[in-house]
């Protein structure tokens, strides 16, 4: 793994860069934390990213009920990247691949009887403005985020994302 993140650092033109990031809707929110690695040639001006935060989300499902749990989002940019930068983005919850989401959503729910979890992806796109040791970024994602037996109300959320680079 330190081979993989030195490799990284030996080509890309920013280091690691760590974030705190809010996303919201009408009635939705989800906070995080993570971090970027960059992935491209150290001056090219199209590259990627390499994406991952561990979440705090409190979603309304199409009951009614207000749902909280922890993701992983782990994902991938694309972007044109310089001072002024634009990306799209996709990526999935890493946790629900490892763990099955474990909610404890059967508790309230028992009288329905087919599960429908999938895993939770999402897409998004965003722009922002790179300084010297710092990023500000603000993003749209479309999310899919369910359980064992219920849906999120809402897929569309909105956010900033403040990053320092070290």
């Amino acid at each position: 793994m330190s081979m993989l993140f030195l490799s990284w650092q030996g080509v890309a033109k920013d280091s690691v860069s760590y974030f705190l990031k809010g996303e919201f809707n009408a009635t939705d929110s989800i906070t995080g934390i993570g971090f970027t690695l960059p992935i491209g040639p150290r001056y090219a001006a199209v590259k990627g990213e390499f994406v991952s935060s561990l979440n705090y989300a409190e979603v309304l499902d199409e009951d009614g009920d207000m749902q909280d749990f922890m993701a992983w989002d782990t994902g991938v940019r694309l972007g044109v990247y310089g001072k002024v930068f634009v990306y799209i983005e996709a990526g999935f919850d890493a946790f629900e691949i490892v763990s099955d989401d474990r909610r404890n959503d059967d508790d309230y729910y028992f009288d329905k009887t087919q599960k429908n979890n999938s895993v939770d992806g999402y897409a998004g796109l965003g722009a922002g403005i790179n300084m010297p040791n710092m990023r500000i970024e603000g993003f749209i994602k479309a999310r899919q985020i369910d359980g064992d037996y219920w849906d999120s109300d809402k897929q569309v959320f909105y956010g900033l994302q403040i990053s320092m680079f070290y």
